[in-house]
């Protein structure tokens, strides 16, 4: 005889033998910048990481899932030891890499949902990324300083050493002869937004105190989103902030505020207390910009 016990009963045995109808497991890839591995860096957002076998805590957090990094070509730990024949700002070299760590993220956690979290050239990358890729299985971008295009990185460079009287084309044959991989007809965030998915919710941070990668450059790539019809995107612009130190400057307590209600809008795993704190800040990080 069929009772609604049994009938749970039996319910929950199928599950158990079939892991798959369980939820998906949540889990944040990390897309690191130039002169720097991946390794080191998604530390800085994490509850805690290892160093020199001893375990530290972060004050700050942004990643509340398990998560994975990888190296782009040129990744080192010494600015020094860059191999720039390597560095490709976008190019085929290194989002081939991304995808490859995309497919081992796949696979090493079957049937997860996936954070995509980027600095930098990371952040760029990332765009490019999720505009020449299908991600069916990616439920939020987080974008930290990520450049329109770098020719807006180059040309701020030149402005802060006194060259912005040359052409801009000067710069970017300089940085071509650099970065050999490089080329500024290549892909870039502009070139690839029309194929970003308008169902991902993306959120850009920036800084006004950056003086590698310009605000501007992060502000225009979120209002090319929005003209673009994206309804699910939102900006942080951070009064103060180094680039790649804005979680540890001034405004990083509204950073992590932000980023966790981000997470709880969208029923991705957060802090409850701090997106409790960055509620009323979440509902300010979709300005209209002129």
């Amino acid at each position: 005889m069929f009772t609604k016990k049994n009938i749970l009963t039996s319910l929950i045995a199928i599950m158990a033998m079939m892991p798959n109808l369980c939820l998906p497991q949540t889990v944040t890839l990390f897309s690191h910048g130039i002169a720097d591995t991946g390794k080191r860096q998604v530390s800085w957002y994490a509850k805690s990481y290892m160093k020199d076998d001893v375990v530290h805590h972060n004050e700050r957090v942004t990643i509340h899932t398990p998560f994975t990094a990888f190296n782009y070509p040129d990744a080192t730990n010494r600015f020094y030891r860059v191999n720039y024949n390597e560095t490709s700002f976008g190019q085929g070299n290194e989002i081939g890499r991304l995808y490859k760590a995309y497919q081992k993220t796949n696979e090493r956690f079957e049937n997860c949902d996936m954070i995509l979290y980027g600095l930098s050239r990371g952040a760029a990358n990332l765009a490019i990324f999720a505009g020449t890729h299908q991600l069916n299985n990616v439920k939020a971008i987080i974008l930290e300083s990520p450049y329109f295009t770098m020719g807006d990185v180059i040309e701020n460079m030149m402005n802060r050493k006194g060259l912005g009287w040359l052409s801009l084309s000067y710069g970017e044959t300089l940085a071509e002869f650099i970065f050999k991989k490089y080329t500024r007809y290549g892909h870039s965030p502009a070139t690839c937004i029309d194929g970003i998915s308008k169902d991902i919710p993306i959120f850009i941070i920036c800084s006004k105190e950056d003086h590698l990668v310009p605000a501007s450059s992060s502000i225009n790539l979120y209002k090319k989103l929005v003209a673009n019809g994206h309804q699910h995107i939102y900006i942080f612009i951070a009064d103060y902030g180094r680039h790649a130190a804005i979680l540890k400057g001034p405004d990083g307590e509204k950073y992590e505020w932000i980023i966790n209600a981000f997470y709880k809008k969208y029923n991705l795993p957060h802090c409850p207390s701090s997106a409790a704190k960055g509620c009323d800040l979440l509902d300010l990080c979709q300005p209209i910009l002129d």
